[in-house]
């Protein structure tokens, strides 16, 4: 009988025996199958169970997320469909036993009803010791399928034994993230997906643990999460972020004394469990999960990772092995070392580029972008070659950059429980440069602000990193960060900032001082405000500083004329005001002819 939110259940009598097939949803074709069987029968009895699987749909098995992201074709699917499930099961007086399993299909043709065919009584001690067996009769053969225990919870609070397909792929090795948790924040946006990623971590012996944002302590999907077998906490405080909620989910799992957790991104799509094993080794604790989404195309690498590096050998080699984990290619540009930094680049895996002499950071970073056009990347993510970016945040950044499709996407420190701990001279310097750097832009509010915009941690589309690729005004210097945004500023490309940690606390920090740095940086905010906008940061308070002058100069003056008094100094330093910023104004309208003329139009193509 099928129910209005799209679950269903039935009930079979026969011989003292009731069996009870229940469906719910799991998404839009994909149904969790629950066959519960109780005995009411005065001693044990084998029970044999028929349940069909029409040619419409197929058994899919729970190490998998359905039909709409299985990844195995129709005809390999073929041996589990237009067959029927044969259930053996020994019942004693009062047991109640139940069988689950996933199969995917048209939603709106409803599954057959079960078969009992037969009640037979248990007349040995052999057979009163058989566990529950499970035959798929198809078409062409017939197969004996395993089960297995689950932490899954039936509707009657009794373990759910789960099929155990022969081609769904062994549950986790023995590697260093068998034992380790899933973690799960529940929205109101991924409910299914989160519903898939416990049933799956679950078949593979995986606990989940849950916490949940935006909705009520109440909401049904919490309970359903519950009966999934999660663990649910409540979050930290109303309004938490994802990083602080994340840290809730480490910090439960360590309590418990889990050997470490596999986080999901917002989005819960579907974990590339061996790509995120070789990830959490390289891990202290925590790891942000691998989509499967992330497999290469053949369009071209999903993700490369770029790192440009000088003089790094004593930190290139274990950036490239943790980077690796997350990167279809990880590519580091050698901008004329002279050390062994290429030697150890290549001897981690890490494609190299090498430039014959030392050409700067932006021309590193312009390497880059030729690079991964020619590979026609679909992200490309720089990252550091001293250490300070943490690559297990690279999933953080792409996932950003896929939901909201934005074109650059910014690790930044600034943005929602950042826990990076800035040296203060440092953040004062990058305070300042952050405010003219978008004052530059024209960004007058501070609301529509790039938070951090000297983050080296970067994430590109496809479209960022063509367009970047061609653009010659792009400096060599470090000042080329600035470059990207007023870059990404004339050519309309989008920008988004995800919350990120950077580390100060490694040797060889930077290749450049702080106090060359900044005056690097501030020299090209300079050029770019003459030459980019001066109407706005030239001539607006040129305008103010006349207005402000002649307003002065003739107050004085009226002042004299009624009360014979002449203040000589204030009156001089008011027509220096007045004369200053009419230079101002008529330099700013130098400044703007002079951006229309043909060769500056040259220039910035």
């Amino acid at each position: 009988m099928e129910t209005s939110d799209g679950n269903s259940a039935e009930v079979i009598h026969e011989a003292d025996v009731s069996v009870t097939k229940s469906v719910e949803s799991i998404d839009a074709d994909t149904r969790l199958v629950t066959l519960s069987m109780r005995s009411m029968a005065d001693e044990p009895v084998m029970v044999s169970i028929t349940d069909s699987v029409p040619e419409t749909h197929a058994l899919t098995s729970l190490a998998g997320d359905g039909a709409g992201t299985d990844e195995r074709t129709t005809d390999e699917r073929t041996g589990y469909s237009d067959g029927s499930l044969a259930v053996e099961q020994v019942a004693r007086p009062g047991d109640h036993a139940t069988l689950g399993y996933l199969v995917c299909g048209p939603f709106e043709t409803e599954l057959p009803t079960p078969t009992v065919r037969s009640v037979v009584p248990v007349t040995d001690d052999a057979q009163l010791l058989a566990g529950t067996t499970v035959e798929w009769i198809g078409t062409d053969s017939t197969s004996t399928l395993d089960i297995e225990s689950s932490s899954i919870p039936a509707v009657s609070d009794e373990a759910l034994p789960l099929l155990h397909l022969s081609d769904a792929g062994p549950p986790a090795a023995a590697s260093a993230m068998a034992d380790a948790a899933v973690g799960v924040v529940l929205t109101a946006t991924n409910e299914d997906a989160a519903y898939r990623t416990a049933l799956r971590a679950s078949r593979r012996g995986h606990p989940v643990i849950a916490t949940y944002a935006g909705l009520d302590d109440d909401a049904e999907a919490l309970d359903t999460l519950a009966d999934l077998g999660a663990s649910v906490l409540s979050p930290p405080r109303q309004r938490a972020s994802q990083s602080e909620l994340h840290r809730a989910l480490s910090q439960h799992a360590r309590e418990r004394g889990i050997p470490g957790i596999v986080l999901q991104t917002r989005d819960c799509p579907r974990i590339d469990y061996d790509r995120t094993a070789l990830a959490f080794e390289r891990a202290d604790y925590d790891v942000v999960a691998i989509p499967e989404q992330w497999r290469e195309t053949d369009d071209g690498p999903a993700v490369v990772v770029a790192i440009p590096a000088y003089n790094a050998a004593g930190s290139i080699g274990d950036v490239v092995e943790r980077a690796d984990a997350f990167a279809d290619e990880v590519l580091v540009i050698d901008d004329g070392s002279r050390d062994e930094t290429g030697t150890r680049a290549r001897e981690a895996g890490a494609t190299v580029v090498v430039h014959d002499r030392n050409r700067g950071y932006g021309g590193a970073l312009k390497t880059a972008f030729r690079e991964a056009a020619a590979r026609d990347a679909a992200h490309l993510v720089v990252i550091d070659a001293d250490g300070q970016h943490d690559p297990a945040d690279i999933p953080l950044l792409v996932e950003t950059q896929s939901r909201d499709d934005a074109d650059v996407v910014i690790g930044s420190r600034y943005v929602g429980e950042s826990r990076t701990k800035i040296p203060f001279v440092r953040s004062l310097g990058l305070s300042v440069i952050n405010d003219l750097t978008n004052l530059s832009l024209g960004n007058l509010r501070p609301s529509g602000w790039v938070q951090d915009t000297q983050s080296g941690y970067r994430a590109y589309s496809r479209r960022a990193v063509r367009s970047l690729a061609a653009d010659p005004t792009i400096g060599d210097n470090m000042g080329a960060s600035t470059d990207i945004l007023y870059h990404a500023h004339r050519n309309r490309l989008s920008v988004a900032e995800v919350g990120t940690t950077i580390s100060y606390d490694v040797e060889n920090s930077s290749t450049q001082g702080s106090l060359s740095h900044g005056l690097d940086l501030v020299r090209n905010i300079v050029w770019t405000v003459e030459y980019g906008r001066p109407l706005l940061i030239v001539g607006v308070p040129g305008a103010v500083t006349t207005l402000l002058g002649v307003s002065v100069t003739l107050l004085l003056v009226a002042q004299f004329v009624e009360m014979g008094t002449l203040y000589p100094i204030q009156l001089g330093t008011a027509i220096l005001f007045g004369i200053g910023g009419l230079l101002l104004c008529i330099t700013a309208l130098m400044m703007h002819v002079l951006n229309g003329h043909p060769s500056l139009r040259r220039l910035e193509r």
